[in-house]
């Protein structure tokens, strides 16, 4: 599944995550990569109301925009 702007997601890094929750946010950006050999990163506002950047390959949708927009 791709993933789009609003979006529900979740990191699942085992090796980092794990241990802080399984954290879950909503996507609002897609950061261009500045180098070649950098990963892609997703903008991501989490559920503390922070904005982070999270490596794209180590989150999963859990929520598509569509669904969420489908339960207004």
């Amino acid at each position: 599944m791709f993933m789009m702007v609003g979006d529900l997601i979740r990191h699942k890094n085992p090796n980092v995550r794990q241990k802080l929750g399984w954290p879950t946010g909503v996507v609002l950006d897609f950061p261009p990569a500045t180098h070649a050999k950098e990963f892609q990163r997703v903008k991501v506002l989490t559920a503390e109301g922070d904005i982070e950047n999270w490596i794209l390959q180590f989150c999963e949708v859990v929520t598509p925009k569509i669904a969420n927009n489908s339960k207004k």
